[in-house]
This record gives structure tokens, C-alpha cells and sequence, in this order.
């Protein structure tokens, strides 16, 4: 009972409340500035410009309705043009990521990105603009030929195009935003994610922002229509745009210097850049001061009799009432509150007044004496000009209601207008930052500019795939997989004794199955014998779009214990022996070395050999640990002294493997580098004290279609050979593609 009434009476605090940053990165900062060293020259496919023309065109045409002037040459193809423009947004987004991927820098794949908003907002604008010649040409034909009544329809068309100018600018634009967006969701968002991490992918909400079409982001008709707030202009107005935020920052500031016991300072710059980050998420507004909602949520939950729930709801909603009683008390002292109610209740009747007042004089209208008076006279003086009285009863209820507001409601809407403008603050820094990087960007067409930028390796030159002279680039590094099969000569002696064929036995259940899978992962023979399979993936110069290895590497090894598996459940059923293999991966950053029998290519390569080792068991091993509870496939285990180690470079290590998987450690450094590997630590009760680390993330496939790995990291233990005993944990340490179904739920869940 202490602790709920310390908690009462504590003042408003930020602690126990966990705020969502957001932050946009558009900085190019890194990249090579063009021929005029300021700005970066970037060079885009013509093939894919002519397509931003094209369903611009044919947009603005079915927007206002001008099919068959602006489109007489040919039949409007709204849905052609939509699929041929995505198809080459794609091509050319996928060109620029994987230059990003290239040379490892995400800003290339910003300077795209921000390339292709600018070039199509230019194109937008542009070829509006060149629809009022059009009309214009099409206007002078219908005179020349004397067809008035065509004229005078044609003049009236163009009259009410040119009007609706920011509107249809508005419709068009956000359509071909949309195609662009969906181009980043289903084919790059999750390729930026497993390669960069998923704070370098923009949120759809930016695309979509109401800021991207409009003329003046601070006209009150704008912000009362899109975020349904109005803020004031003159200098002493405290709820203008920069005081506010600056205000409602210091009050975030003072609270959460106070929780961490520190002088207040809001000059403070770690601390600032925290607070600004959280201003620019509409959702903390509700975490922080939506008590009602909290309340709501409580009352819900007192029927379901969960105590601990309703405890902790009881905690929330107190601190939530707590920070929004001293927000209210801080805006209600500056004035504020009055002027945020008045500007939410005037929204349903402000067309009445508004062309020829501005909102803020409806405001000042409900709020002040003097504001009335003002307003009344204003009128008064239009009502000559527009022919007609302006009723102010409906102003007059307004200002009624407003009296008798209940302090409840008042608090209420200051919660709304806090998401709100931080809706409209989000919204604009990110624009803004957008016009900084667009005005940074040259989009070079002329030939000159683009042979010296192109000469001095400063052009970003964006192409589609078949602007490319296609050749194989040189290999730059190689993995090699090797499938062991275990136990094969009593396999093939107990086929044979029973009068079957081990040949095709081996042929059906492991070596055509694995070929048929080869392509999706960009792998290739390398050698076969009876009992093992050897495969090599290469990577190759300047194809970033195949820097994945090592993580098709794993994902190839993983596929093939899934089928040996499934095809020992036909064998089992059929009484026929199952296959258990071994697998290793090894990774080499070096090239390999070929020689040519006849028109054999051979590979010669260290790799081999080091997957050999890996995919081996030992006999000595397997037996002591034939009978043992064992959570895994795959065991490493050191015999020999750090001395003897140290003398060669052989691998001297005793393994268990048995349908287990090992990677070797630079295969390990090599594939974070590949993909985002997130840390996962797992406690296996059954078997183990300690947690278990984990590290897990998704790769893409040739085919486009993404796999989830799971690496299992563990330090080789000393060992005694005579009682199999562990002495001690060596530094050293081996890694293990872990392929369990269960296991892969486990870190799911805690991912």
C-alpha cells in the first residue's frame, strides 16, 4: 500500500517507460562529390526515364480527364505503363543496391533512392507544366479550323486543369510514390536489412507524407487539412512552430535530467539529441501521457482477474495522469491550451468563414473578447464584396461548448494535438532533409557533363541489366562444401548381400537429388566419388548481387541433410539402409587454382582439403559417444597439446559429426559480413547449465527467396582420449550450422 501511494504522489517521471526513437539518415557525406565539387553528379538509365514519363503522362491524363489530348498519338495504357514502370524501378534499385553492396557503402543505395524521388517530383512538375502548351496548341488547330463551340470547351477544360494544378500534382505523385514503395518492400527492404541492418530502411510513412507535394508546409489550411492542428506565426506566439518543440523539448528534458539525477542543462547535447529523437514519434505521446487509454485497458482487465496485470496497468495509468497533469499545468500557464481547443472545435464549421478569414481569426473569435470584436468587424466589411451575410451563431456554439468543456476533454485534446504536431515535426524534418539531399544531387543529362564525371570517376552511373555488356567477372574468393557419407562400405556390403544395387541406391538417394538443388544456391561439382559429394560457390568482381557464399554455402549443406532425411524415412519404411553424412564448409579469401585435363577444368584449391577435415568423424569419438544424450549433430575436441598445434598446419582435431554441419571460423568472419547476424543466447535445461550462443540471420537465395541460418558457436574442449574426460576449454573455438526444427522455434521466439 506504501508503494502505491509513493507512487501517487511521486512527480511525473520517464522512468519505466520504454520511448521509440526515430531517426532518417539521407546523408551522402561519404560519396565522391561530381565535376562541380559540390554536388553529386548521378547519371540514370534513359530507358527507365522514358518510363517515369510515360505513366506520368498517362496519370495526369486519367486524373483530369484529358485522355485524348494529352494521349491522341496512342491508346492511354495506364496498366502497361504502371507494370513496364515497375519493372525497370526494380531493375535499376537492384543495380543501385548492389553497388552499395560493392564497394560496402550504404549511401550509394541513399543516392538512388533519393535519385529517383527527384527525378520523378522534377518529372511531375515538369510535364504539368507542358500540358497547359499542349492544350494551348490544341486550342489554336480548333480556332484556325473555326470550330467555337470545340474552342470554347477546350478553354473551359484548360481553365479548370490549371486550377486543379495541386491537386491532380498531389494524386499523381502519391500513386507513383505508391509503385515506388512497393518496389522497396517486396524486392529491396529485406535485402537492406540482412546486408546493412534495418535501421538503413526508410519507412513507408516518409514516402507518403503529405509534405511531398505541397507548396507551403506552414499554411494553416494545409496543416489544419493533413494534420489537423493550427500553429501560430508572429514571434511572440507560443505555440509557434520552433517555440513549441523547443518547449515541449525542455520539459522532456527536465524530467528525464531529474530521473537520472541530473543539473538540469538543456544545452546538454547527448541527452538533447535522445529527447529530439523521441519527438519524432507520434506513438511516445500515447506511452507517455495517455492515461484514458490506460484506464480503459485497466477497466478491461479487472473482469479477466488477472492481479498482476491490473497491478502494473494501475502503476502505468497513475504515471501516464501524472506527466500529462504537468504537461497541462505548463501549456495551460503559457496560454496554450485555449488556443488547442478552439482550433480542434472550429475544424467542422471553418469552411464557413474560411475563404475570406483566415483560421486564426476564428480562433481569436472563440478565445477573446478582442478576437470577436476584430472578427465581427472584418465581416462586416466583407459582406459587401460577397453579397451575402456571414452567420456567426455557429461560432457563437462553439464558444458555448468550449465554456463548458470538461477538464477531462481539455486534457484530451491536448494529447491529440501532441501526436499531432509531432506527426507534423516528424514529417517536416524528414522533408527537409530530403530537400538537402535532393538539392545535393545532380541528375546529369548533357553529354559534356557526363564524359568528364565519367573520366574522373565521379559519375554514379545507374543502368538496367541489359545496358550492361554481360561477361563473367574474375572469381575473387570460393567456398567448398563437402557431404561425407558415413559408414558407406557397410552400406553397399549389406545392399549386396542382399542382392540389390548400391550404385543406384546412392545415385537415387543422394547424388541427384543434391544436383537438382545445385542452381538455387549458385553451387557447383567440383568432384564425385563413391561415398562423398565436393561442391565449390564462387564469388566474382563487381557482382555483389552473388556475395553470399558463405551463406548459400550453409543454406545448400542445410537442404541436403533435410532430403538424405526424408529420403531415409522411404528407406526405413522399405527396409533399406539410411544414409548419415558428414558436412563441412570451408571459406577461402584467395582465388583458386585450376588445371585443365583436356577440356576438364580441375580445381586445385587448400579449401578441399580443409572441408575434408571438417566433414570427418572420428571412429574413437563416435564410439564413446554412440550412446550419450547429445543436444547436437557436432562435436570438436582437442587431443594433442597447444605445442603440437602450433608445429603444423594440419587440422589435429578428433570431431563427432554425424548429420551435423561444421564452418570454418574465417567461413564464420565472412559470412557476418555477408548478412546481418543477430547474437541469440539460449539456455537448453535439459542438457547444458549455460546459455548457448547463438547467431542467426536470412539470406537470399538465387531464386529471390529467403532462408533463415542458425550458427551454433562453442569453444573446443582439452579432452583426455583415455577417459574422454574434458581438462579445460581452450580459447579456440568451432562453429556449427545448426538445422534442428525445434531449435529454430526457440530462437525465433527470442529473436
Amino acid at each position: 500500500m506504501l508503494n502505491y501511494l509513493k507512487n501517487i504522489f511521486a512527480p511525473p517521471s520517464l522512468k519505466d517507460v520504454t520511448l521509440k526513437s526515430s531517426s532518417l539518415d539521407l546523408s551522402l557525406n561519404r560519396l565522391r562529390t561530381g565535376v562541380d565539387n559540390i554536388r553529386y553528379d548521378v547519371f540514370l538509365s534513359e530507358a527507365f526515364c522514358k518510363s517515369v514519363q510515360n505513366i506520368i503522362l498517362a496519370l495526369i491524363a486519367k486524373h483530369t480527364n484529358t485522355e485524348d489530348i494529352l494521349c491522341h498519338d496512342k491508346k492511354l495504357d495506364i496498366a502497361g505503363d504502371k507494370e513496364q514502370f515497375i519493372t525497370l524501378c526494380k531493375d535499376i534499385m537492384l543495380r543501385g543496391f548492389n553497388q552499395a553492396k560493392l564497394e560496402k557503402e550504404i549511401q550509394i543505395d541513399i543516392l538512388i533512392q533519393t535519385a529517383v524521388i527527384k527525378l520523378l517530383m522534377l518529372e511531375i512538375n515538369r510535364i504539368y507544366e507542358s500540358v497547359s502548351d499542349q492544350f494551348k496548341i490544341a486550342l489554336q488547330k480548333h480556332e484556325v479550323t473555326g470550330s467555337r463551340n470545340e474552342a470554347v470547351e477546350l478553354k473551359t477544360k484548360l481553365s479548370e486543369t490549371m486550377k486543379e494544378r495541386n491537386n491532380v500534382i498531389k494524386k499523381v505523385g502519391n500513386e507513383i510514390l505508391k509503385y515506388f514503395v512497393e518496389v522497396q518492400k517486396n524486392d529491396l527492404n529485406e535485402r537492406r536489412k540482412i546486408n546493412f541492418g534495418e535501421q538503413y530502411v526508410i519507412p513507408e510513412s516518409f514516402f507518403f507524407s503529405p509534405m511531398f507535394f505541397c507548396e507551403n508546409p506552414s499554411d494553416d489550411s494545409f496543416m489544419i487539412k493533413e494534420y489537423q492542428i493550427l500553429l501560430g506565426h508572429r514571434i511572440e506566439d507560443p505555440d509557434k512552430y520552433d517555440m513549441l518543440f523547443s518547449y515541449l523539448k525542455n520539459l522532456l528534458l527536465e524530467i528525464l535530467m531529474k530521473d537520472e539525477g541530473i543539473k538540469y542543462n538543456p544545452s546538454n547535447s547527448h541527452i538533447s539529441k535522445t529527447v529530439e529523437a523521441w519527438l519524432k514519434n507520434p506513438e511516445n505521446i500515447d506511452l507517455l501521457f495517455n492515461c484514458f487509454e490506460s484506464q480503459y485497458k485497466l477497466h478491461m482487465q479487472k473482469k479477466n482477474g488477472d492481479k498482476e496485470s491490473v497491478k502494473q496497468l494501475k502503476i502505468k495509468a497513475w504515471a501516464q495522469k501524472k506527466r500529462l497533469k504537468f504537461f497541462y499545468k505548463k501549456f495551460k500557464k503559457q496560454g496554450l491550451i485555449k488556443k488547442i481547443v478552439a482550433a480542434y472545435e472550429i475544424q467542422p464549421i471553418i469552411h464557413l468563414y474560411c475563404p475570406p478569414l483566415v483560421p486564426q481569426l476564428i480562433v481569436q473569435f472563440l478565445i477573446s473578447g478582442r478576437g470577436r470584436k476584430n472578427t465581427k468587424e472584418r465581416l462586416k466589411k466583407l459582406k459587401k464584396f460577397y453579397s451575402k451575410s456571414f452567420d456567426l451563431t455557429p461560432l457563437k456554439k462553439k464558444r458555448i461548448k468550449i465554456i463548458m468543456l470538461m477538464w477531462s476533454n481539455r486534457k484530451g485534446y491536448l494529447i491529440r494535438f501532441m501526436k499531432d504536431a509531432v506527426r507534423y515535426h516528424r514529417d517536416l524534418q524528414d522533408y527537409n532533409k530530403l530537400q538537402e539531399t535532393m538539392n545535393a544531387i545532380n541528375l546529369v543529362t548533357e553529354e559534356k557533363i557526363i564524359k568528364l564525371s565519367r573520366a574522373n570517376n565521379t559519375l554514379y552511373q545507374f543502368l538496367l541489366s541489359h545496358e550492361h555488356v554481360s561477361e563473367e567477372k574474375p572469381i575473387i574468393n570460393h567456398v567448398i562444401i563437402k557431404a561425407d557419407v558415413r559408414g558407406s562400405t557397410d552400406i553397399t556390403h549389406q545392399m549386396l548381400k542382399k542382392g540389390l544395387n548400391p550404385a543406384s541406391y546412392f545415385s537415387l538417394n543422394f547424388f541427384d537429388p543434391i544436383t537438382e538443388i545445385l542452381a538455387e544456391y549458385g553451387a557447383a561439382k567440383v568432384f564425385v566419388e563413391g561415398d562423398a559429394i565436393i561442391l565449390s560457390i564462387f564469388e566474382h568482381q563487381q557482382t555483389p548481387e552473388g556475395w553470399y557464399g558463405v551463406a548459400r554455402a550453409c543454406g545448400l549443406a542445410s537442404e541436403i541433410l533435410r532430403i538424405v532425411k526424408q529420403c531415409n524415412i522411404r528407406n526405413k519404411k522399405n527396409q533399406l539402409p539410411i544414409i548419415e553424412l558428414g558436412l563441412g564448409i570451408s571459406y577461402y579469401d584467395n582465388v583458386p587454382a585450376f588445371l585443365f585435363d583436356g577440356q576438364n577444368r580441375i580445381m586445385i584449391s587448400s579449401a578441399i582439403n580443409k572441408a575434408d577435415r571438417l566433414s570427418g568423424c572420428s571412429k574413437l569419438v563416435r564410439k564413446k559417444m554412440q550412446n550419450s544424450r547429445k543436444p547436437f549433430k557436432l562435436y570438436v575436441f582437442q587431443s594433442v597439446s597447444d605445442k603440437q598445434l602450433a608445429e603444423t598446419k594440419d587440422d589435429l582435431f578428433l570431431r563427432y559429426n554425424v548429420n551435423g554441419i561444421e564452418l570454418n571460423s574465417e567461413g564464420f568472419d565472412k559470412l557476418k559480413k555477408e548478412i546481418d547476424m543477430k547474437q541469440v543466447d539460449i539456455k537448453i535445461s535439459a542438457f547444458q547449465k549455460n546459455k548457448i550462443k547463438f547467431y542467426t540471420g536470412k539470406f537470399p537465395k538465387i531464386s529471390g527467396k529467403y532462408k533463415r541460418l542458425i550458427i551454433r558457436e562453442s569453444l573446443i574442449p582439452r579432452i583426455d582420449t583415455e577417459t574422454f574426460k574434458i581438462i579445460s576449454f581452450t580459447p579456440r573455438k568451432y562453429y556449427e550450422v545448426c538445422t534442428s526444427s525445434k531449435l529454430y522455434e526457440s530462437v525465433k521466439k527470442n529473436i
